[in-house]
């Protein structure tokens, strides 16, 4: 039995690493485009992002409430059932009425894009050099500066600043990996040469 040349593993390196990469690209176009639309529309993107959590707290509190019964206390099964009810409560407030809550969630962005953008100007620090680091860098100061941003202007700020904010941070993320899907090609193309 005959082990195969490294040399033509080697070579086949670029191809594998370009199939891998194309999602990664893809999925980065698709955040710019989502941004960009964020962007030119921030009233009805705020108004979505607040919709959205209305649901999500909707179908939470549905399912706290049905699923109460399975606590092992009368007291437990209380204030599962109480959760359940409240979030429902909330969730029907948000989605009918989504300007009312979103100050909280412009509150909730702004400690998100604050701590996401420490958390990736941490990660860029630990990527090797041509890695994309740079824009992961990048990325990750503008969420911490629209982050500190936000909060100079809360709770003025609103849903025409969570549908900008939400749609800067999209473009930038879909800059950073298209930017890394693109150092990774680079690099398997240095190894296969």
């Amino acid at each position: 039995m005959s082990t195969p040349d490294i040399s033509t593993k080697l070579s086949d390196i670029p191809s594998k690493l370009k199939d891998v990469t194309k999602p990664i690209i893809y999925l980065g176009v698709g955040l710019i485009l989502l941004g960009i639309l964020s962007i030119v529309s921030p009233n009805v993107a705020g108004m979505t992002v607040g919709v959205m959590v209305g649901i999500l707290l909707l179908l939470s509190g549905i399912l706290r409430t049905t699923f109460a019964w399975i606590a092992t206390s009368w007291g437990s099964m209380l204030l599962r059932f109480a959760l359940g009810v409240l979030a429902i409560v909330a969730g029907g407030v948000m989605i009918f009425q989504p300007e009312t809550g979103l100050d909280a969630i412009t509150l909730v962005v702004m400690v998100f894009l604050i701590a996401d953008g420490l958390t990736q100007i941490l990660i860029s620090l630990r990527l090797p050099p041509g890695a994309g680091g740079i824009w992961v860098m990048v990325g990750g100061a503008l969420s911490l500066l629209l982050g500190v941003l936000i909060w100079r202007q809360w709770p003025v700020s609103g849903e025409i600043a969570v549908g900008i904010l939400v749609g800067v941070k999209l473009i930038m993320d879909g800059v950073a990996m298209i930017a890394v899907a693109g150092a990774v090609r680079a690099m398997g193309k240095a190894l296969s040469s």
